[in-house]
């Protein structure tokens, strides 16, 4: 059976890939795909280590830092992952796997090796990312830390998401069978209570000393006997990606491929009610993509006010179609308060860079310029002040004395000039937020170049994609 899953896994990859490569025809998602090919390169290949030294980094704060970060991620899981997103099969999934022959715990063990391929990816980018020898031994060992990892809280995720629907579905019944779980919960509440009256008193007088003294009562809180006690399994999750060498990498390898393997047998054996709150799960997921597709063929609301420019008496058919389709997004969306919160940010960030130690302009500007790169590949799923709005009334164009193919142009320009307004607005922000910046490469000049380029070859390239 498991050669079935790897298949049917295998060919839906494949199929998925195939469909986004497709795409890639398209000028919006190839320049898009650039940009982020071009953002990740530039983050691997000039990446420098920190000024502090590593030994010092790791040995006081990196492992006792991220074992909170994983703790906290865990605590996420339990208390506000409400929706169970975690259990929903795809309606396709419900109806060719559900009334097969394949047990619960196979479903599981599906669920577990789909998983994988995004368990995978996380850990080729963390690895990069991370890595500062990329190709050697230490990287394929990380690689390994950190797959044992995600893998490890995925695990606690679907576990944790069996006994909340077992619980929310069974109540006092489920908790008897859930005993166990329950009572590994309960000791981790309390020892989180524990810490907290130990660490309380030393960190309210760190802050009221400063930010010196409050990230040393910070570290004095991480080495208390009572932290130790309850981040020790946490810490031995993430221990294997701070070891410095293959010997310390095994010790602690050991620890946590036992914590993934508690964690898959909690798993596989929570099967009890998996069919029904897999397929209650599903149905929602279902009913609120139907909701949501609803709720799109549903007209907005608009407000009735003059439109912004009045429409010439006479001219090409074809304009008329432009101007209707301008004038509904200034009634259903909020171009002017868009423009002027561009045009209000773009005077501030621009007074800001002239000021070398600040960087707030710096981070608005490389937002904004992330921003417009971005919409490259979904802005044209956002701004659909075209033909796709018009396809309720497919019968009123088509009685129009327009012929075909200028009403098609017209429609294509009206979005093209939206989302192209919206694209320079971003660059142009970012432009002004660098603009007092002379240490920057590229240099002023070559960065005045390409805006002006921009403001010609964006237009363009929207309206070929």
């Amino acid at each position: 059976m498991i050669e079935t899953f790897a298949y049917l896994i295998g060919r839906s990859a494949r199929n998925r890939l195939a469909r986004q490569l497709r795409r890639l025809r398209q000028p919006r998602y190839s320049v898009a795909l650039a940009a982020g090919l071009a953002y990740i390169w530039f983050i691997i290949a000039f990446q420098r280590p920190g000024p502090l030294a590593p030994e010092v980094l790791e040995a006081r704060w990196l492992e006792p830092a991220v074992a909170v970060a994983v703790a906290a991620l865990i605590a996420w899981a339990w208390i506000f992952a409400v929706e169970r997103r975690v259990l929903a099969f795809t309606p396709a999934e419900v109806t060719f796997l559900f009334p097969a022959p394949i047990s619960r715990r196979q479903l599981i063990h599906f669920k577990l090796l789909r998983r994988q391929l995004v368990i995978l990816v996380n850990t080729l980018v963390w690895t990069l990312l991370l890595s500062p020898r990329r190709f050697d031994a230490s990287a394929w060992l990380r690689a390994g830390g950190f797959w044992v990892l995600f893998t490890t809280l995925s695990l606690h995720r679907l576990a944790a998401s069996y006994v909340r629907t077992s619980l929310s579905a069974h109540g006092l019944s489920a908790a008897r069978r859930r005993v166990v779980s329950l009572a590994v919960l309960a000791l981790v509440l309390l020892g989180a209570v524990w810490v907290a009256s130990e660490a309380w008193a030393p960190l309210a007088a760190g802050w009221n000393a400063g930010i010196g003294p409050f990230l040393a009562a910070i570290g004095a809180a991480l080495e208390l006997p009572a932290t130790r006690v309850v981040l020790a399994p946490f810490r031995a999750m993430i221990r294997p990606l701070v070891a410095e060498s293959a010997g310390e990498w095994l010790g602690a390898m050991g620890s946590a491929l036992v914590i993934l393997a508690l964690h898959y047998i909690w798993v596989v054996r929570s099967d009890a009610a998996f069919e029904a709150a897999a397929v209650e799960v599903s149905l929602r997921r279902v009913e609120a993509l139907s909701d949501r597709f609803r709720k799109r063929r549903r007209p907005r609301a608009v407000r009735r006010e003059p439109p912004p420019y009045r429409l010439a008496p006479v001219g090409p058919p074809a304009g008329a179609i432009l101007w209707k389709n301008l004038v509904a997004v200034t009634r259903t969306g909020r171009p002017r308060g868009i423009a002027v919160t561009l045009a209000a940010g773009g005077i501030v960030v621009a007074a800001l860079s002239f000021r070398s130690d600040d960087q707030v302009a710096e981070f608005v500007g490389w937002v904004a310029a992330m921003v417009g790169v971005f919409l490259f590949a979904v802005g044209p799923q956002w701004v659909r002040s075209d033909l796709r709005g018009d396809l309720s009334k497919l019968d009123l164009l088509r009685s129009y004395p327009i012929p075909a193919r200028s009403l098609v142009a017209a429609e294509v320009a009206s979005s093209t000039l939206v989302l192209s307004a919206l694209q320079l607005g971003l660059l142009g922000l970012a432009y002004l937020a660098f603009l007092g910046n002379r240490e920057m490469e590229p240099d002023l000049a070559l960065r005045s170049a390409a805006l002006a380029a921009a403001f010609v070859l964006l237009p363009a390239v929207n309206l070929l994609g």
